[in-house]
Parts: structure tokens; sequence; C-alpha cells
């Protein structure tokens, strides 16, 4: 007999009736806990082990990060070691995020035509990467900044409602206020006259699950336990992402608005982690802007709830801290930037990496290269901060133009 059809009848049984004892005590216990929760918050009915005792798994994991290896820690070589480091630890963290060694081509499915928004213009693309879900992507320009060579901008969101609200469009009720704080950076980017490609990222906006049912409340959980079982991690796979975009864009046959002078890499928050890794493994990205997303593994993911395993690698702290991925990035230019109050990614924590990373850079004769920005706030975007960062670090479009 088929198992669901067994199930179906044992579910039909008449159940037994507990006895009136056991009723009681249950409702009592319920009771308990129902007040636990509404006075305190909690409920925990275990005794409390003894003082020398540690049983939440969490304070086994904590006293295991201090005695991580970190075998290929930049911070143990040589100043003569340091490309060949790179190599050998690049090679190790596409293995660690379950990446293909070299990018496949995607293929193109489908292209819309342009839509006029004010003085903005968006084209959206979708690719079918192999072995991979499909990636929309949307051009975004501005008609009167587009006379010669642009820098070429590849923008990653953060968990928001999609990359929409980079060139200002509103969905859903949050977007207002995310925009009110200067959240649409692809516009922005494109009326400074940047060429901008928007990266839907998995999981996200467009991109989350939908053709499973019924699916996990945390979005994008679903997606990061279906790439374990296939030797990936959710991370690795929005890097592959970029990987495939950048492949597709540097086509002739991608028809840009503007001939690409610069390959830039803009990410927020979980966007900002994507574009850490992706800088760190392709070296066609010619700088990455980090925005709300660095910090020590250690002191960040490491140690407080994670719902969904975005930015988890399994494995990664026995090869490598986030400093070794920023110092991989080296001598091309690497700004970070956070909200002094963030309290996910705080400014002090950025720029602890920040400062470990930078003797690899100096290595490379490029300790100029790589700086950290504060903003006054929390865990949001900080276009001033932003964009004096990129002027002062990057070639502006008016430049590359020139």
């Amino acid at each position: 007999m088929p198992f669901a059809r067994r199930r179906e009848l044992t579910a039909r049984r008449p159940q037994p009736r507990l006895p009136l004892l056991w009723r009681l005590r249950a409702y009592r216990l319920a009771a308990r806990r129902r007040l636990a929760l509404a006075l305190r918050g909690s409920f925990d009915p275990y005794p409390q082990p003894p003082p020398v005792v540690r049983l939440s798994p969490s304070a086994g994991h904590f006293a295991a990060y201090d005695a991580a290896p970190l075998t290929l820690h930049h911070a143990r070589l040589d100043a003569a070691d340091i490309v060949q480091w790179q190599q050998i630890a690049r090679a190790k963290l596409v293995e660690l995020l379950g990446l293909e060694p070299q990018s496949q081509p995607p293929t193109a499915l489908l292209e819309e035509p342009p839509q006029e928004r004010g003085d903005i213009v968006t084209k959206r693309l979708y690719l079918r990467p192999p072995g991979r879900s499909d990636i929309a992507v949307t051009l975004v320009w501005s008609r009167a900044q587009m006379a010669g060579p642009r820098p070429l901008l590849l923008y990653l969101a953060g968990a928001t409602s999609g990359v929409h609200i980079a060139w200002g469009e509103t969905r859903m009720p949050a977007d207002a206020l995310r925009l009110g704080i200067g959240a649409d950076l692809a516009r922005q980017a494109a009326r400074r006259g940047y060429l901008v490609a928007c990266i839907e990222q998995s999981g996200f906006g467009a991109r989350e699950e939908r053709a499973m049912h019924p699916r996990s409340p945390a979005r994008c959980v679903d997606a990061a336990n279906h790439a374990l079982l296939l030797g990936r991690t959710l991370l690795g796979e929005r890097v592959a992402d970029v990987r495939s975009v950048i492949e597709y864009l540097s086509r002739p046959t991608a028809k840009l608005p503007a001939e690409p002078n610069g390959l830039y890499l803009f990410g927020h928050s979980a966007g900002g982690a994507t574009a850490i890794y992706a800088a760190a493994v392709d070296q066609r990205i010619d700088a990455v802007i980090a925005s709300g997303s660095l910090g020590f593994i250690r002191h960040t993911i490491a140690r407080r709830r994670d719902p969904e395993g975005q930015a988890v690698v399994p494995g990664i702290l026995n090869w490598l801290e986030m400093d070794d991925i920023v110092a991989l990035a080296a001598p091309r230019p690497f700004i970070a930037i956070s909200g002094r109050d963030d309290h996910i990614y705080p400014f002090a924590g950025a720029q602890a990496v920040i400062d470990s990373a930078r003797p690899s850079y100096a290595r490379l004769g490029a300790a100029q290269n790589i700086v950290a920005a504060a903003g006054p706030g929390g865990h949001r975007y900080y276009p001033q901060q932003t964009w004096s960062a990129i002027s002062e670090m990057l070639a502006t479009p008016e430049h590359s133009a020139g």
C-alpha cells in the first residue's frame, strides 16, 4: 500500500482518549508555559547545569572558533609569497563555495523592450546559466549620460523586497521607506554617468521561491539547504550568478548602450556579502564597494541567530577568515561602508577587517586602495559616504569619458 494512502487511513482511525489526570497535567503545563512567555518571553523547564558544564551547541562552537586553524591565513606570509598565496587561497575558496572552477556561459533567454522612467531608462534581461535558476538582470542608464565609454557598475541589493528599489520603483510598503533614505543607488549611479546592471539575487524579489509548496517561512533557507545537497552553497550560487552576468555582458552581442570602461561591483548587506566573495574569486572585477556587509566571520554570522544560512560556507574557518577574503581582492580597490550603530555589521568590525587585510595590499604596493567609511546610523544605505569614497578611490565617469 502506498505510504500516503496508509497515512490517510491511519489518520481516520479513532485516537485513544487520554485519562483525565494526564489531560489535566498537560493543561497545567500549557498554562505555565503561556504565563512564562507572557511575563519573560521564554519558557525553559529544564534544570540549570553546573557552571562548568556547557550543554548549548553554541558554547562548543564558540570555543572551537577560537581554536580554528585558518590554515591559509594571509598574515603568515612573507611579502614574496602573496601572489602565490592568492592563487592557492582563491582555489580553496572556489572549492568551499561549491563553484565550478570556470564560469559557464549563460544563455540569453529574453530581452524586454526598454522602459522610460523619467530621465532614466531600464531594460530587463533574462539569462539561463547551466544547472541553476534563471537570472533577472535590469540595465539602468541615463540617456543624457551615455556619451563615450562608461564604467559598468554591477548592483546587488540586500534582503529587501527585490532589486527594483535600486532604480526607484516601489512594490511593497517598505520600499518607500528605503527610498526615503537613498536606497535607489542604481538610479543615482546612472545620473552620475554609470551604466548599471542590477542583478536580482536568488531568494529575493522576483527570484523568491514560488515553484515549491509549501515553502519555509524564511525565504532563503530552502534554497540554502537544497544547494548543500548538490555540494554547493547559496552564497556560492549567488557568486556564480555574478560571474555569469559578467560573462554575458562582456560579449559584443550584449549590445550595451555604452562601451564598458571598468567593471565595478556594489553590494549592500546580503548583496555586499556576495560582492566580497565574487571579487575574491573573479579577477575581472576592477573594484568592489561593500555596504553594511563586512566583519570577521567569528564575530558576526558565527555568533548570532541565522534562520536562513545565506552566508554560511561549510568549513571556511578551517582555512580562511574575512580579512583573507578581502585580501584576495588585492591590489584592486576595496571600499567598505557601514554604520557606526549597525547591529549586523558595525563599522568597528568592518574597520578591523580592513586594517587586518591592509598589509597584504601593502605587499602589492596598494595600501591606499583599501578604505573603510563610516555612516552615522544603523544598518542601511549611506549614499553620501558611498559616493564620496567612490569619487576619491575610483575613476569617475567624467574621468573615463575624458
